[in-house]
């Protein structure tokens, strides 16, 4: 690799801090987390939370709040905790605050300063004297945690990315009922980055591509993409953990050199509206011999494809009229071999779109020696 992009300022020294200490293993692996999740998702009751949260209490409050709103935690989230209290313990940040809990401790210079970066803060890691803070942070448009001088607020921001992530996946604007993408310019505007994998799928119908994600980008689409994502996030480095599981450092703007790089199209994405293509969908309802009484629909129990609640020990959630719309399981009623429900609960899914990163080479000393550090 030739590198041609010099590092910032504020990339040299956190990078440089950072790969002064030894290096370290994040304290529990993938697969490790991976378990932890699995338990955390079925309410398992033998999870000693306790010795947990001395050990990683972000992870441990996370796993209580889960358990008391009955809501599944994000696998990612398990990790970015993991990540950052590895952080706090190499940059020796031993002073742990739940922000839901201690709303003062933060100084309010500081917190000014995390809004301009539109961040919410959800945990501190701190020095004993509070002269430097890892905070920890929340909010769809931020970044994952920010490290902060206080006496001259100086800050560097960190991104946690598993060794196989999504840079991003924002939705696509809404299709029509002809199924094919339209892309807004005010889209554009805050997406720019996906622009170029855009253009090589004009004309892209969802109803004709369904069930099946779209994967096939040129490589210069993606790498633009991956490359321009953090542009407007202020970003200075993003976190992982090497083959060999030690946290390693790079600098936000080159990813590409550590990462084999990927770009996806999802039609069936992570987030669901009420139907927006009422007419397209009424006929596919048609198409598989639905009923019609009102709003009321009566189709054969064997035509819909099933929804399984994720980790939830195989639950069924809801079910499926065609892998675009869904109707919760508790808004139907089964009457023998026959689903009833009404039309209007009907929830359609929106189509999102990703470039998607892999660190399966990465090494600790190689990014430390590439750098110079």
């Amino acid at each position: 690799m030739t590198n041609n992009i010099p590092l910032t300022r504020l990339q040299k020294e956190i990078m440089g801090e950072f790969y002064f200490y030894e290096p370290t293993k994040v304290l529990f692996n993938k697969k490790q987390r991976d378990d932890l999740w699995k338990k955390a998702t079925k309410r398992s009751s033998d999870f000693d939370l306790k010795t947990l949260a001395c050990v990683c209490p972000a992870l441990s409050h996370q796993i209580q709040k889960s358990y008391e709103s009955g809501k599944n935690i994000q696998s990612a989230v398990f990790s970015e905790c993991v990540y950052a209290q590895t952080i706090a313990n190499i940059f020796h940040l031993d002073l742990f605050i739940n922000c839901s809990i201690d709303k003062n401790f933060i100084p309010k210079a500081v917190n000014e300063l995390l809004k301009s970066y539109y961040l919410v803060p959800r945990y501190v890691y701190s020095t004993m004297d509070k002269s430097r803070m890892l905070i920890q942070a929340g909010g769809c448009d931020g970044i994952d945690s920010a490290l902060i001088t206080v006496t001259d607020l100086v800050i560097y921001t960190i991104e946690f990315k598993e060794p196989g992530a999504k840079t991003s996946e924002p939705d696509l604007p809404k299709y029509g009922e002809d199924g094919l993408l339209k892309i807004t310019d005010a889209w554009l505007i805050k997406n720019g980055q996906f622009n170029s994998m855009l253009k090589e799928h004009i004309g892209l119908n969802f109803f004709n591509t369904m069930g099946h994600n779209i994967n096939h980008f040129s490589k210069e689409s993606i790498l633009f993409a991956v490359s321009n994502n953090y542009v407007n996030k202020l970003l200075n480095v993003i976190c992982t953990e090497d083959k060999n599981g030690y946290l390693v450092m790079m600098p936000a703007n080159q990813i590409q050199l550590w990462a084999d790089i990927e770009g996806e199209i999802r039609p069936s994405g992570r987030n669901h509206y009420n139907v927006w293509t009422p007419i397209a969908l009424k006929q596919f309802l048609i198409d598989m011999g639905a009923k019609f009484s009102g709003d009321i629909v009566t189709v054969e129990k064997n035509k819909l494809a099933v929804r399984r609640e994720r980790g939830g020990g195989g639950k069924i959630s809801g079910y499926k009229i065609t892998p675009l719309f869904f109707v919760y399981a508790q808004n139907c009623v089964e009457i023998g071999n026959q689903i009833s429900f009404n039309i209007k609960n009907t929830q359609q899914l929106n189509p999102t779109i990703a470039g998607k990163v892999f660190f399966k080479r990465l090494e600790y000393e190689a990014v430390k020696e590439y750098y110079g550090f």
